[in-house]
């Protein structure tokens, strides 16, 4: 096993799972629970494969794949805080829609089914930076990606910065605590709000045409439950950024490794769950450790007061 290669992989894998967390995690920031980012991401892919189809241009299939994405969230934030829909109830529809609606279109607009390649042309092409090629070990693992991956990267980071230390980002806190409480400070929620969906749009558009345009094809049902993977990573973090791009890239690990050992023989079907193994320990391990921590202040506790009563009794 090619460690370093297995790492590369990783950091691609994850770039999707990293975006969409951080499209999901501005709708959480504003107490809005999108269910709906797998179907959101769905559009972006296939948005964005026929925006590079019809404008012969990667640059214009992004750009396509994340206007149709922030459009989608519009729609959705529409319904949810004008028309007062449950935002449960409300992604769940959406990510039918986004399901029925994109396998409906192949037809019209590629004259196939179930899966459209684009020209190698439209491809979204890693970038390979020279001077990383002589860097040992980080090198190999951070070189020849693509731009996307690169930024979502360094994404989290900034979101940080702007969560924590900008007025829109203390009143996106503000509302997700308590929108009544950051109403009667001023703050004027609703549109606080919809600017975190058109984020969450925007995250999800560009994690979408990652994973459409860096390989250059659309294929029906082609997100494969990143959506949730990164929802699950928002739990998991209580939608910090920086940890949630550190469990974001866990997942890419996860997903890098069963496809290394499935083609060493290894039941597929085993491995698809080994990401949703690591989810499901990386949130019970915290509540172990916490346990077990507790355990050993008890019996610390415990025996100093035995050591204390024999002092007296001395």
């Amino acid at each position: 096993m090619d460690i370093l290669q297995l790492l590369n992989s990783s950091l691609r894998l994850a770039a999707p799972i990293i975006l969409i967390a951080i499209g999901g995690l501005f709708a959480l920031k504003v107490n809005i629970f999108n269910l709906g980012l797998e179907g959101f991401t769905l559009i972006g892919c296939f948005s964005s494969v026929v925006g590079a189809f019809y404008t012969n241009s990667v640059i214009g299939g992004l750009f396509i794949g994340v206007i149709a994405t922030i459009l989608m969230t519009l729609i959705y934030a529409v319904f949810v805080m004008e028309l007062k829909v449950n935002p449960v109830i409300c992604a769940i529809a959406f990510l039918t829609l986004s399901s029925g609606l994109t396998r409906y279109l192949m037809i019209p607009i590629f004259d196939v089914s179930g899966k459209y390649i684009l020209s190698s042309d439209l491809a979204l092409r890693p970038i390979a930076i020279s001077f990383l090629e002589k860097v040992p070990v980080i090198g190999p693992i951070i070189n020849n990606q693509t731009i996307l991956v690169y930024l979502s990267l360094i994404i989290p980071f900034f979101v940080y910065i702007f969560l924590y230390k900008t007025n829109i980002g203390l009143s996106m806190r503000a509302i997700g605590q308590s929108s009544n409480a950051a109403m009667s400070a001023g703050i004027s929620v609703k549109k606080v709000q919809y600017f975190a969906l058109i984020l969450n749009g925007l995250f999800c558009g560009l994690a979408g045409a990652q994973l459409a345009l860096s390989l250059n094809l659309f294929n029906v049902g082609m997100t494969s439950g990143r959506g949730f993977t990164a929802l699950a990573a928002l739990i998991l973090t209580n939608a910090e950024p920086i940890l949630t791009l550190l469990v974001c890239l866990l997942f890419g690990f996860a997903n890098a490794l069963a496809n290394y050992l499935s083609t060493e023989g290894y039941p597929s079907q085993i491995l698809a769950m080994l990401p949703y193994a690591l989810a499901l320990l990386a949130a019970i391990l915290p509540m172990i450790i916490k346990t077990i921590a507790k355990s050993m202040k008890k019996a610390k506790i415990k025996n100093s007061k035995i050591n204390n009563w024999r002092d007296i009794n001395v």
